[in-house]
């Protein structure tokens, strides 16, 4: 571990079960480190934002280079030993992320799983600290061939809202595969759990009718409707939300905001858009 990284405490590697759509299980590992155990490592903004790769892999070894985390890397080959890592390709500001693809190679190197490269995220949606109101407006979108019958499991830097695992997910199993775990170094202030609790469930029900959730989920296209399909966080927000009008209204401001930071960012010249070439994705800036 580099000495001059000041959080030298173990990283705790975390994941979670996750049967069919919707999700139905919680992450086994409760401590995790904040989102700035990554932002204030000295690597991290050439990781995040420059597509970094040789940073990205300081600062993945920085963290997961524990006794414990190795412990719980070998739980997983165990459990799962011809999985596929698919990391979420996460288009920033100023470029790709490379954390999540370093992440995923470094789990599939210790652990000889395969690596999925093909599914790629094909929009830019600026989220990364973000409140659940841009969240729920600007959505990550995902392409790319799945491996049907294939296991995979997720890697991201954070998890935060739970959108990105969620469009992630539903896409590779939308075409015939299974994800049956999650991994991510850190968490934001939603804390671990990804799964939708009976408590916020519970919460979630007395606000809103399914009947209106269902019609709300479909006029802003997220799970076809379902609200079980919801992480833990995105069902929260709307269940302290004191009717889904007040959502809608939230979302749009969200819009409004978000389309217009990113049209300052395309005046500045930083957008980044990916376009297809035969079978592969290349990045155009």
């Amino acid at each position: 571990t580099s000495s001059s990284y000041p959080y030298s405490s173990p990283m705790v590697f975390w994941y979670t079960t996750l049967y069919a759509i919707p999700y139905n299980g919680k992450f086994i590992v409760g401590r995790t480190k904040p989102w700035n155990i990554l932002t204030l490592h000295p690597d991290y903004d050439a990781a995040k934002n420059h597509e970094d790769r040789v940073a990205a892999l300081r600062l993945v070894k920085d963290l997961l280079g524990t006794q414990e985390n190795q412990a719980q890397l070998k739980t997983l080959k165990d459990s799962y030993p011809c999985a596929i890592v698919v990391p979420v390709h996460a288009i920033e500001a100023n470029g790709r992320n490379k954390i999540p693809v370093i992440l995923a190679e470094y789990i599939a190197c210790k652990n000889q799983f395969d690596v999925c490269t093909e599914i790629v995220q094909t929009n830019l949606v600026h989220r990364t600290g973000s409140d659940a109101w841009h969240h729920f407006a600007f959505r990550p979108e995902f392409d790319g061939k799945v491996q049907k019958g294939r296991h995979h499991i997720l890697i991201d830097d954070v998890f935060s809202n739970g959108g990105s695992f969620s469009e992630l997910r539903w896409h590779i199993e939308k075409n015939g595969a299974k994800v049956v775990q999650t991994a991510a170094i850190s968490t934001g202030g939603h804390g671990d759990e990804i799964a939708l609790s009976s408590t916020v469930r519970k919460g979630l029900l007395d606000r809103h009718n399914e009947t209106q959730l269902y019609s709300f989920l479909k006029e802003i296209n997220l799970y076809e409707g379902n609200y079980k399909c919801l992480s833990n966080p995105e069902a929260y927000a709307l269940a302290k939300t004191p009717t889904l009008d007040e959502a809608r209204n939230r979302i749009a401001t969200a819009r409004l905001e978000g389309n217009s930071r990113m049209g300052e960012s395309r005046s500045q010249g930083r957008e980044t858009t990916v376009t297809r070439t035969s079978n592969q994705r290349t990045i155009k800036r």
